[in-house]
């Protein structure tokens, strides 16, 4: 049972990077900014039916891309979920073509059997978000054991490496620029009692999350962002099922607002968040805050927004 003590500490919303903090969308990030805009482009979100995965995909459905892929283990939440953004894109009189697909991203058979289907539909998905996670239970990592902890590891960290390689190895399309969003945690810089005991209460998703983003830095690091642009970010303490599975409720804390999320995934995309390539960034910072005041840091700090040991650089 969710306790609000287990959220004492640093407030989980506390931030510095950005001295303008937000809490929903704002003009910049809106999906439906023309210069936004993913017409014509495929999209595939993994976890997409429920939570912030599927307001990731209405977002892009906004910003009128011209196919939106979601992924789910359950089929009846699949169907529903398809349902719900078909009836969202009429409304919004968007034409797009709104696909479900039944995969586990802990299933390496089911993984290429995803994609081999794209493949044998002539289906080039443009832009990947990695959005689909194992939360995890407040136990220590020696009382939940390696067989429990390894299981987090292959949804948290092997199946994005796995849809991350099908994604950049697609057949067809490669002069087209590529874009992968992960969708990671504040869980893997703020796990220490002293800072969230909520986090620190649960090693095993701060240690798997940071362990994936890690992963999406290297990938990061080996191609030209030009052609593949790849962007970490935490997406807020928006209220989804993980809450409700600890007993929280819409009134615990004054949680975020899930289009911060999907606009800002919109917007992470976009060539504008170029500059945010192979880095980690929270929603909740101001993008243009970022761009003008920090570009400089990004450019001359290589352990800046990366995940790194605290005090060691370089050569040091």
């Amino acid at each position: 049972i969710f306790n609000m003590s287990d959220s004492q500490g640093i407030s989980p919303f506390a931030t510095n990077v950005t001295s303008t903090i937000h809490r929903t969308v704002y003009p910049s990030i809106d999906a439906s900014r023309p210069e936004l805009s993913q017409a014509g482009k495929t999209v595939l979100i993994t976890g997409g039916t429920v939570g912030i995965g599927f307001d990731v995909a209405k977002r892009f459905i906004t910003a009128s891309a011209s196919t939106v892929i979601i992924t789910g283990r359950r089929k009846e939440q699949l169907e529903k979920a398809i349902a719900s953004l078909k009836e969202f894109a009429a409304s919004a009189k968007k034409d797009v073509n709104i696909i479900g697909e039944s995969s586990d991203v802990a299933d390496p058979a089911a993984v290429d059997s995803l994609w081999s289907g794209l493949a044998d539909k002539k289906i080039i998905v443009d832009v990947l978000i990695l959005n689909a996670a194992r939360f995890a239970v407040p136990k220590p990592l020696f009382e939940l054991g390696i067989d429990h902890v390894w299981e987090s590891f292959e949804v948290n960290v092997r199946g994005p490496i796995h849809f991350a390689e099908k994604f950049y190895k697609q057949a067809g399309g490669e002069d087209i620029p590529k874009s992968l969003i992960n969708i990671s945690t504040q869980s893997i810089h703020e796990s220490k009692p002293q800072y969230i005991p909520l986090a620190a209460s649960r090693p095993e998703y701060g240690l798997t999350k940071g362990a994936g983003t890690l992963a999406m830095q290297y990938i990061a690091q080996e191609v030209d962002p030009a052609k593949f642009q790849v962007v970490s970010f935490h997406p807020g303490i928006v209220y989804t099922e993980p809450w409700q599975v600890m007993g929280a409720s819409p009134d615990t804390m004054d949680f975020d607002d899930v289009a911060l999320a999907g606009n800002y995934a919109v917007w992470a995309a976009s060539g504008e968040a170029r500059f945010l390539h192979g880095r980690f960034t929270w929603a909740a910072w101001d993008v243009e805050e970022l761009r003008r005041d920090l570009g400089g840091r990004l450019e001359e700090d290589a352990d800046f927004l990366r995940v790194s040991v605290a005090g060691l650089r370089g050569g040091d």
